[in-house]
């Protein structure tokens, strides 16, 4: 991965985490305000049939740019990409209809609808595809990462064909277009800051343009937005999917994180849905409330205590396994996260290819800990070292089970300090072996649904210096497995690839995979059906869940 594309990632990833725990603003303020943009643009006051939901901010609005979790779940209302994914991540036809690829994998060729309008009317082409992706190449930021080094260019050949020209095979190259928000290019390039040669002759690209404005042919049309306080969006009638009879008017998202606030709007019925980051406590309080539920969304993330690798004492295999039976499992998906499930290895049971059943996972045992303790090369002087532990500030849950493992390890002499870090902190930690804790407290998930996803992100050396890898395993036969798994196209055989660097990851014990930790959302149950809340199985792509078009009100 280049590094204008690391650093891009984690800047806008940054904002995943970033006002979780509170805001620099009131927060009724901020309500009031918002509210009142509301109103006088269509927001939830025009319409009974309208979801409110609160989230952190600001927002990245443009698709090349954004990737935090709100970033992600607008752009699936107010862009269409060239693929989709079911609820339960299975990829689907959408813009395109349907695809083919060279005997070697270096060409991919996709047949688009032709009719397909943006909102502006204008009818969506090939070239708007191509514009697409090589925007975002050229620009290299948000989910660039995705493509960079796989995809050289892209190009129509006519109104309805794009070809995607790639540097080497990459197998999930087709999944991974559920990320590929289709741009108006006509549009855009009329908005470019000619001023700004950050691209050339392309100026700025549109950035700025699109910071406050979209380009797209979603289901959804943006009608207000405040980058640091709100967006509202209202249904675009012409959507060529159609619309249920009861279906979403629109959609507000606003910079509320105040846990009272949110209490008190729940049980007025002005908010409909809440973010992911509330705790505990103030998920039970609103569980409790009448026509209230609370939704536990598997989306594909673990919480990880991740442990870095080439720092004492973890650096050592032993005090790593040590350290692993020493967390208290059963506390955490019992009590502290009441109704989740234990992790089970490296990837959530979310994604194809998963293999957690197969693992001899790690369970909490003294005994054990104390055998591997005793095989390590700190066996006689643990009492030396100091691990630290570092979680997010935005996270509040997160402290407990810090303390989990701190008390556990303390009765072997192991000395943990625990550390709140703002999220930004934890990024600039990151940067170094020698910045990063021997432990951070991360929740990853990613952009789509096969087990190579978290591999490539979470535990290729490509990631190292990211948030998304605070291990540091900088491991050259591991990245010659994932590399081997990501280009094969054989089905079966890149499942068995997936399942032997799963394998491999889990017998290094780099993490300490606690629980498969759900989209914890309270919302409106009342007030309509919403389907991702109610499924079985859901798509392990972050962002997806918020997919208002399928909500259906009961009245």
């Amino acid at each position: 991965m280049k590094k204008k594309s690391l650093i891009a990632l984690v800047m806008a990833f940054s904002l995943l985490f970033t006002g979780c725990g509170g805001s620099d603003n009131s927060d009724a303020k901020n309500v009031a305000e918002s509210s009142a943009k509301a109103e006088d643009t269509g927001g939830a006051e025009s319409s009974n049939r309208w979801i409110n939901v609160n989230a952190s901010l600001p927002l990245n609005y443009d698709p090349a740019s954004g990737s935090s979790s709100i970033d992600l779940s607008i752009v699936f209302n107010v862009y269409d990409t060239l693929v989709f994914t079911e609820i339960d991540g299975t990829v689907i036809p959408h813009v395109a209809t349907d695809w083919e690829c060279s005997d070697d994998g270096l060409i991919y060729t996709f047949h688009i609808r032709d009719d397909i309008k943006f909102h502006d009317g204008s009818p969506l082409e090939a070239s708007d595809v191509a514009f697409s992706m090589n925007r975002a190449l050229a620009i290299g930021e948000g989910l660039s990462y995705l493509w960079d080094g796989y995809v050289d260019y892209a190009e129509a050949t006519d109104a309805t064909t794009v070809v995607f020209h790639m540097k080497k095979t990459y197998a999930v190259f087709v999944s991974t277009l559920v990320r590929l928000a289709v741009l108006n290019e006509e549009l855009v390039m009329a908005n470019v800051d000619s001023s700004d040669s950050s691209y050339g002759d392309k100026g700025d690209y549109g950035k700025g343009w699109l910071a406050t404005n979209d380009a797209g042919s979603g289901p959804y049309m943006t009608k207000e937005i405040s980058i640091t306080d709100y967006v509202t969006c209202e249904k675009y009638n012409d959507y060529w999917m159609g619309w249920g009879e009861k279906s979403p008017e629109g959609f507000t998202v606003r910079a509320i994180n105040e846990a009272a606030t949110i209490r008190t709007m729940m049980s007025n019925g002005e908010l409909s849905i809440t973010d992911e980051w509330e705790t505990q406590d103030t998920l039970e309080a609103l569980r409790n409330m009448d026509g209230i539920d609370v939704a536990n969304i598997y989306s594909g993330c673990i919480m990880c205590l991740e442990m870095n690798t080439k720092k004492a004492p973890t650096d050592d295999i032993h005090l790593r396994k040590c350290l692993a039976y020493l967390f208290d499992y059963d506390t955490a998906y019992n009590y502290i996260y009441a109704g989740t499930e234990k992790a089970k290895g490296p990837v959530s049971k979310s994604y194809q290819g998963a293999i957690g059943d197969e693992l001899n996972t790690y369970s909490y045992n003294v005994e054990k800990a104390k055998e591997e303790l005793a095989l390590s090369n700190y066996a006689n002087n643990i009492g030396d070292y100091t691990i630290d532990l570092h979680y997010s500030t935005d996270v509040k849950d997160e402290e407990d089970l810090a303390l989990l493992l701190q008390s556990a390890a303390a009765e072997l002499g192991i000395n943990i300090t625990i550390t709140a870090t703002p999220f930004a902190t934890l990024i600039a930690e990151a940067a170094s072996q020698e910045t990063t804790a021997n432990i951070t407290i991360m929740a990853p998930s990613d952009s789509y649904s096969e087990a190579g996803s978290v591999l490539k992100l979470h535990y290729h050396s490509d990631t190292a210096g990211t948030f998304t890898q605070f291990e540091w395993l900088l491991d050259d036969t591991l990245d010659d497995m994932i590399d081997s798994a990501l280009a094969e196209n054989d089905y079966d055989k890149r499942m068995s690839l997936y399942a032997d660097a799963q394998r491999y990851i889990d017998d290094l014990c780099p993490t300490i995979w606690t629980i498969e930790w759900p989209e914890q959302r309270a919302y409106l149950s009342s007030a309509f059906k919403w389907p991702e809340a109610e499924a079985e199985k859901n798509a392990p792509i972050m962002g997806r869940s918020l997919y208002f078009r399928t909500i259906e009100f009961y009245n």
